[in-house]
């Protein structure tokens, strides 16, 4: 028996799964829950973990257990923010009930997920850069606005953020300040998906800060909290 009070950012976290991942593994051992997963389209891997502390209560065998992403996020996004939720698994069903105003109980079956869990990359980044998410989000907006790809560019410890197409060109310009804390022991230059990375800043609270690590023409690792619980995405790059 799982029992969550923090509704509002596992709903969070299911919805940045579910953006990129339409069926996985939830594993569940002594130290709480975790989610790895590649897209269908090999460009995104996301990584979640929730330690055992986020949990009212945690009082599960360890245990492998295979979902339809799409339809846990339809369930659990019908809990409102005063709600508990409470996850149990029944024979071949996972138990979803809703605790509020109403008792709402949902089973969804368990499904063979034969994927092998995938290895999180090592990788030696040249630049790293701690970013208010709502700077972040307001940036890849702009970058919207003329492109489908969006380049991060760092020099001499200045954060570029650059996009192009037909219709014009952007390049904004992050400085180092309370809100952008940037490290670089390298100039770096890479290209990225636009639809893909504004899907994956989606879920970070405004306030809230943003890790990018970076290496020229290398997947960048993304990572934010979801309340008291980490998510983390690898990003593929694009040929310049």
């Amino acid at each position: 028996m799982i029992k969550i009070s923090k509704v509002v950012p596992f709903q969070s976290a299911v919805r940045a799964i579910a953006n990129f991942i339409s069926e996985g593994n939830f594993r569940f051992n002594e130290k709480g829950l975790s989610f790895k997963a590649i897209d269908p389209s090999q460009i995104v891997l996301v990584s979640y973990r929730a330690d055992k502390s986020f949990f009212e209560e945690f009082d599960v065998e360890p245990n492998l257990v295979g979902l339809d992403i799409d339809e846990l996020n339809k369930v659990v996004k019908r809990a409102s923010g005063s709600d508990k939720l409470e996850l149990d698994l029944e024979d071949s069903y996972l138990r979803i009930t809703i605790k509020g105003s109403l008792i709402r109980n949902f089973r969804l079956p368990l499904i063979d997920v034969l994927e092998d869990e995938p290895e999180v990359p090592e990788q030696d980044y040249d630049a790293s850069v701690e970013i208010e998410a709502r700077v972040l989000q307001e940036a890849l907006k702009d970058a919207s606005l003329f492109g489908s790809s969006v380049i991060f560019r760092i020099e001499n410890s200045r954060l570029f953020i650059e996009a192009r197409g037909s219709q014009g060109t952007l390049k904004t310009e992050a400085k180092q300040g309370e809100l952008v804390k940037i490290k670089s022991k390298a100039d770096v230059v890479s290209k990225y998906s636009l639809n893909f990375l504004e899907n994956i800043v989606r879920e970070a609270e405004p306030g809230n800060r943003i890790l990018l690590e970076l290496k020229s023409e290398a997947p960048m690792r993304i990572s934010y909290n979801i309340g008291p619980a980490n998510i983390q995405f690898h990003l593929a790059h694009m040929i310049l």
